[in-house]
């Protein structure tokens, strides 16, 4: 029964959200229109809160900041080689899916799709491997608390 009493009170909340938000939003006169939203500017600003968490989230960010200025000097090709450098260095599971989900995506873009597969299905081999050694871990914890809570036998 809990879970339905802290349903009703965040689906209100929902709902009254964009309630509120259209009463603040300024008045436009039927001859005047609101600027186009800006998608480029809000992606750049939902991708900068995705990068700040973390513990890889400082490298990913500074990736993300080389890859920009890589493109805009036009050494896009320089860029596989950052990545695969992260990739020898790093063992952090999150970066080195990013590392790998950027460095599948330079080896599609000249058609190289079949090497853009290989470069993503051995990030999913890790990251599969990663899971299968936490959830043996939650499963040894789980075994080593259950038998610290057992009462000793007399």
């Amino acid at each position: 029964m809990a879970p339905r009493i802290l349903l009703a009170p965040a689906l209100a909340l929902l709902l009254a959200c964009p309630l509120a938000m259209a009463q603040d939003a300024p008045s436009t006169s039927p001859g005047r229109t609101l600027p186009a939203p800006d998608h480029a500017s809000m992606r750049h600003r939902m991708h900068r809160m995705h990068m700040e968490r973390g513990p890889g989230s400082g490298a990913m960010s500074d990736l993300h900041a080389l890859e920009r200025l890589y493109r805009k000097a036009g050494r896009e090709k320089d860029l596989a080689g950052i990545y695969n450098e992260v990739l020898s260095k790093s063992q952090d599971p999150h970066l080195r899916t990013y590392a790998y989900h950027r460095l599948a995506r330079l080896q599609a873009q000249p058609a190289n799709v079949d090497q853009a597969i290989a470069t993503l299905r051995k990030s999913l081999s890790e990251n599969l491997a990663n899971e299968a050694k936490m959830r043996a871990d939650r499963e040894r914890m789980r075994a080593q608390w259950q038998q610290s809570e057992r009462p000793a036998a007399r």
